[in-house]
């Protein structure tokens, strides 16, 4: 299947995202569930944008905050990913002071806006803007450089990604709807009293992606908990947005992946399925045939047909991502939120262009790491390879990495920091290792992860997932 990587084939294009948007579209006027901090997280999260090669063309840029370790780059190429590269910021150079916090966490399109980052863009001859999501930085990047992109506005994008909309939307198509609707600490209460009564529930933020911002409330005390916690909020001016939604009990996890052209035509990409560890995000592998068609004859499809020309009405137009689920007892539930942006399944779909001809797919899964000291992310491509499981080209089996800036961005940043007197303890640093497992079928996928994790095993690395 030809895949759509914009509406503008042939242009060059520059690919550049920052993910976790859903952090930036969020009205900070709202009232937050509790979360524990994960240190770390934020500056992994921000490296993830070097998952978006798989988008590229051999003309085409993928512009990342942190260079790619050039290992990295050097193997992906011979596999077939052909790209260009450019990035804000090189961590390993000692010669240049390491960004402020506040700096490195900026929107990408928001960090390449100074005069030199464009000049570099302009000099590339590139036309057109693949970005991972919209957002308000973005938005004001594509204005600057008269690059092309037919994409909605950013109200429409944040309007179409809450879950209050992919709830409302299963009413407007007629299917049955599941959530409901709060807005305010005493609502979640009266609410959740009548859900708890049938069993524990989903409390939703509506920007809450991957688990974050959701929170599974199985009694009246840790309710009540939640709602005093909201309740202080909103005496301090903020206002409660939440989704109830019962806990389902589901056997599947799936994604469908779509592209909405500016005439309103709808073009099919794929059905993922999705492995989650718990609420959170755990990989996506496409899915088999049985899948398909057992979609195809419970009018899933059809539904979506409906999903997306409303998404269309509504002004929106673009790749899209809807996660659903099967129930134990079979029901569909076609909607259980909206990404209107690029995802990890898409992601997935695209590796798997590069195995198609031989009819492999691969596991898009990640492992997360503590790093010992003096790792280097050569060291484990390096291990790789003597081990026997990297993935050396099409045809083959085995494991490939796709990021490197995931695995090591804290550690650099601590060394460095170490380096310059303001951090003390090294501690162990945490990373995350993002692979496509490519194996014959889901039991050697398993062995090949197995065999991984000794392979991280022996580097003294520790893993946490």
């Amino acid at each position: 299947m030809k895949m759509p990587r914009s509406e503008a084939m042939g242009i060059p294009a520059i690919v550049m995202g920052t993910f976790d948007p859903e952090t930036r579209w969020r009205d900070p006027n709202l009232a937050k569930l509790p979360a524990m901090p994960d240190k770390g997280r934020e500056s992994i999260v921000l490296c993830m944008d070097e998952l978006l090669f798989p988008f590229c063309g051999p003309d085409d840029i993928l512009y990342t905050r942190c260079k790619i370790d050039p290992k990295l780059y050097e193997y992906l190429n011979g596999l077939g990913f052909s790209f260009r590269t450019r990035y804000r910021f090189d961590l390993n150079d000692e010669e240049r002071s390491l960004p402020e916090p506040d700096i490195f966490k900026q929107c990408m399109f928001s960090l390449v806006s100074d005069n030199q980052q464009r000049e570099e863009s302009l000099t590339q001859n590139v036309k057109y803007l693949s970005p991972y999501a919209i957002t308000a930085d973005m938005e004001e990047y594509l204005h600057a450089e008269r690059l092309l992109g037919s994409l909605p506005n950013l109200e429409t994008v944040k309007h179409v990604n809450s879950k209050v909309y992919s709830n409302r939307l299963l009413t407007r198509i007629g299917e049955k709807c599941y959530g409901t609707e709060v807005n305010s600490a005493g609502e979640v209460q009266a609410v959740g009293n009548t859900l708890l009564k049938r069993g524990a529930y989903l409390l939703k933020d509506p920007f809450g992606v991957s688990g974050k911002g959701n929170m599974l409330i199985e009694n009246e005390a840790m309710q009540r908990r939640i709602a005093e916690h909201l309740d202080k909020q909103e005496r301090r001016g903020l206002r409660s947005q939440f989704l109830l939604e019962p806990l389902l009990r589901k056997a599947i996890d799936f994604s469908s992946h779509w592209f909405i052209h500016k005439s309103g035509e709808r073009e099919f990409l794929s059905v993922q399925r999705m492995l989650n560890q718990q609420q959170n995000y755990g990989g996506s592998i496409r899915a088999d045939e049985s899948l398909l068609l057992l979609l195809e004859n419970e009018g899933y499809f059809d539904t979506m047909e409906k999903a997306l020309q409303v998404l269309f009405e509504d002004g929106y137009q673009g790749f899209v991502c809807f996660d659903s689920m099967i129930l134990e007892d079979g029901v569909i539930v076609p909607i259980v939120e909206i990404n209107a942006r690029k995802s990890m399944g898409l992601i997935n779909a695209y590796l798997d262009k590069g195995w198609e001809a031989n009819g492999h797919s691969g596991l898009l899964t990640f492992l997360s790491l503590g790093l010992p000291e003096g790792f280097t992310f050569g060291s484990l491509l390096d291990a790789l390879q003597v081990s026997g499981l990297l993935l050396r080209g099409q045809g083959e089996y085995g494991i490939m990495p796709i990021s490197s800036n995931t695995v090591m961005v804290n550690d650099i940043l601590a060394s460095r920091r170490i380096s310059e007197g303001i951090q003390r303890h090294r501690g162990m640093p945490k990373g995350r290792l993002y692979i496509s497992v490519v194996g014959r079928d889901d039991e050697h996928r398993s062995e090949l992860i197995v065999s991984l994790r000794q392979v991280l095993a022996d580097l003294s690395i520790k893993v946490y997932n």
